[in-house]
This record gives structure tokens, C-alpha cells and sequence, in this order.
């Protein structure tokens, strides 16, 4: 592991990530980060996907409603 860059820590607790590291993960506005606790470090990655939550709310309406959907699969199950 090498020092790549050292940021003071402001009053609210935030920091700046050297723009060495933002490029090597490819990060840009709005994307999350995950912090690990691994003995007397932290490890800073970029977060693997969204959440559940966030992923079906940026999801395009369905044109029918969860009812009509199951009784549609039902019609064709006992086909």
C-alpha cells in the first residue's frame, strides 16, 4: 500500500479523496463509497451497486398493475 495523498479533516468530519485515488476508482459526483474498519486502517471502495430500494425507484413504471400481471401468468400456466 502507498500514500497517495493527505487531506485535513474539516469540522464536520469531512475530507477530500486525492484526485488519484477518485480516478483510479472511478468516481464521480454521486457516487457512494464504502468504508472498511480493518484493525488501525480504513479502507475506502467505491460501492458495488445501489440499493434495492434506489435501483426500483430510478425503474420505469410497469403499464399494468401487479394484480393484472399475476393473473396474466396464471392464464398462461394453465394453458
Amino acid at each position: 500500500m502507498s500514500e497517495v495523498g493527505v487531506s485535513p479533516v474539516s469540522e464536520k468530519g469531512q475530507v477530500t479523496i486525492p484526485k488519484e485515488i477518485r480516478d483510479a476508482l472511478k468516481l464521480k459526483k454521486g457516487d457512494r463509497v464504502v468504508f472498511l474498519d480493518k484493525d488501525d486502517q480504513v479502507i475506502l471502495r467505491k460501492a458495488k451497486s445501489e440499493r434495492l430500494s434506489e435501483t426500483l425507484q430510478n425503474q420505469k413504471a410497469w403499464k399494468t398493475t401487479a394484480l393484472e400481471f399475476q393473473k396474466k401468468l396464471r392464464k398462461e400456466w394453465d394453458a
